[in-house]
């Protein structure tokens, strides 16, 4: 949160390098802004960085790949039904949600 009745300024002068490193850590908190990490860190109030998920991500990529299955349904079951083409869908999706719920019982 940044304090709009600040009336100091504060400038330094950072390598390359160091300016770098900042922007990373930066870019991996939940701050919005380059001042709002930097007075953060400045006066050592919390800073909530970002936690990557592996197994969410490869979870919601599941999910993803189920919708995709689903929404080509309608169009695999036209006017011409196949009942071969239905049945591999069908276990596609049973395998992938199979591999989600084992996945979330870890």
């Amino acid at each position: 949160m940044i304090n709009n009745s600040a009336k100091r300024f504060l400038s330094i002068r950072l390598s390359q390098g160091e300016f770098d490193k900042i922007q990373h850590h930066l870019q991996q908190s939940t701050c919005r802004s380059l001042t709002e990490y930097v007075k953060k860190v400045l006066t050592r109030q919390p800073v909530i960085m970002k936690v990557r998920d592996q197994s969410r991500e490869e979870i919601l990529h599941r999910l993803g790949v189920i919708k995709g299955l689903m929404e080509t349904l309608p169009d695999k079951l036209g006017p011409h039904f196949n009942n071969t083409q239905f049945i591999h869908l069908h276990y596609e999706i049973h395998i992938s949600l199979r591999e989600i719920a084992k996945e979330c019982s870890r």
